[in-house]
C-alpha cells in the first residue's frame, strides 16, 4: 500500500494514475492538513468525478468523510484535521473514490501522524 507519510504517492491503475499529495509535512496530528488528489495519465491529467477521501485507522475514530473539490492544475483537495488516538497509534489509511475514464476508482493509502509536539521547528 503506497505510503504518503513522507512523500507523495500513486497507484497504476493502468490507464490511469492516482496521486495523492498531502501538505504540510510532516502530517501533523490535531491539525488542518491539506489533501490533494488526481489523475493521471501519459497525457496529463484526466478528469475525476464525484470524488471523495476518507479517513479510517483501527480503533473507530469517529466519522472523516470528504468531498474532494477542484483546485489548481488538474487537482482536487479537502482539508481535514485527524486526531491522534489514545492508544499512541498513528497510522491512518486514507479512501480515495471516484469516478475516471467513466470507470469507478477505489484507493487505498497509508499515512502516519506525528504528535504536534515531536514536529521540527520551522
Amino acid at each position: 500500500m503506497p505510503d504518503v507519510t513522507l512523500a507523495d504517492a500513486s497507484v497504476d491503475l493502468g490507464d490511469v494514475r492516482l496521486v495523492l499529495s498531502v501538505s504540510p509535512r510532516p502530517i501533523l496530528g490535531f491539525a488542518k492538513n491539506r489533501y490533494r488528489v488526481r489523475a493521471e495519465s501519459d497525457a496529463g491529467p484526466v478528469a475525476l468525478e464525484a470524488t471523495r477521501i476518507s479517513f479510517e485507522m483501527s480503533m473507530p475514530m469517529g466519522d472523516h468523510r470528504y468531498t474532494l473539490v477542484p483546485g489548481a492544475d488538474g487537482w482536487l483537495e479537502a482539508e481535514a484535521v485527524l486526531p491522534l488516538c489514545k492508544s499512541g497509534k498513528r497510522r491512518w489509511f486514507a479512501t480515495v473514490e471516484g469516478t475516471a475514464s467513466g470507470k469507478p476508482r477505489r484507493v487505498l493509502f497509508r499515512l502516519d501522524l506525528t504528535p504536534p509536539g515531536d514536529a521540527p521547528p520551522t
